[in-house]
């Protein structure tokens, strides 16, 4: 970036960002074996504008999970978002829209941290590859899951809140194990062409945010144990004298209030453990582990030896086919 003015030329920077990443992917390819489309497109734009375009992705894809909000209900997400504690998140912000093959990028973020360009380009081509290597079945079943949310609501059936429960609560654990492969990923590939200083740096930053952050999983985990000491206290004969522990409503809303959090630091949350699987037993351990031995226990991303020995079996049937 020394020979770009960032503040000047919006274009130049496109271009110098461009080149960049199209390195950063022809090195994704040589390094995991695995060949994937580059983004059709890269843009720069506002973040009033990155608002916009995530807001109406969301308004689209709820939409056609049979979720549709009225303009006012819209109008009050939109306010939301743009409050300045949240919007921070934003600064250091990139996203890809799969329908149209284009890399997004916001201009605050390039204007005031551009050190932390190369990362985030390369946290989302590793995305981007991932959602190549891994099949289709592993997409979030968000439809199904709405459906039994809202029957839950509708009927005030306990099976199915639990149900829910314990679904939801294996998506947020997925997904956090996902953003920290994508986040390992990314830095093996970056340490592999000579950003040793800068991989360094990034993972000081990560242990720290993992070391503050860990006992959201932990809480998530504990509102699962609360939903079976519910569920236990049900099935007493004796259950219209006991009181539950938990009320089913306030644990639902507790734990979609922490998934909600998690998701903006999941991949602090996720990274040691995803690194660790990386390093072990490569790329086809992370196809393993999210296809078929996800980690939904927050001691698997506390203590990651803990989940390895847990992959160890499968993954010796991986390395003889290789």
């Amino acid at each position: 970036m020394k020979n770009v003015n960032i503040q000047k030329d919006n274009e130049s920077v496109e271009e110098w960002i461009n080149q960049t990443l199209k390195k950063i992917h022809r090195k994704m390819v040589e390094l995991f074996n695995i060949d994937f489309t580059y983004f059709r497109d890269i843009k720069i734009i506002k973040q009033s504008d990155i608002l916009k375009q995530l807001t109406q992705r969301m308004r689209n894809n709820l939409k056609e999970n049979g979720i549709v909000y009225s303009d006012n209900q819209w109008k009050q997400i939109c306010e939301i978002l743009s409050k300045n504690h949240v919007t921070g998140f934003f600064e250091n912000f990139a996203f890809y829209n799969p329908k149209d093959e284009v890399l997004y990028m916001n201009e605050k973020m390039i204007r005031n941290h551009p050190q932390k360009i190369i990362s985030v380009c390369a946290h989302e081509l590793s995305e981007k590859l991932l959602s190549t290597y891994l099949s289709s079945s592993l997409e979030t079943p968000i439809q199904a899951l709405v459906k039994m949310y809202t029957e839950t609501k509708k009927t005030n059936n306990t099976k199915k809140l639990y149900e829910f429960m314990d679904t939801y609560t294996g998506i947020v654990f997925k997904s956090v194990f996902k953003e920290g492969c994508c986040e390992a990923m990314a830095l093996q590939t970056l340490r592999s062409m000579g950003y040793e200083i800068e991989v360094a740096s990034l993972e000081k930053e990560l242990q720290i945010g993992h070391s503050k952050c860990i006992n959201l999983l932990f809480d998530v985990d504990n509102a699962r144990r609360s939903q079976e000491g519910i569920r236990k206290v049900r099935m007493r004969p004796d259950y219209e004298r006991c009181i539950a522990p938990v009320g089913e409503e306030k644990l639902v809303k507790e734990v979609l209030k922490w998934s909600q959090i998690i998701k903006g630091v999941s991949y602090y949350l996720g990274y040691p453990l995803a690194r660790a699987v990386l390093e072990k037993y490569g790329v086809k351990g992370v196809k393993l582990a999210l296809e078929k031995h996800p980690p939904l226990k927050a001691q698997y991303f506390a203590n990651p030896q803990a989940y390895l020995t847990l992959l160890e079996k499968p993954t010796r049937v991986i390395e003889q086919r290789r």
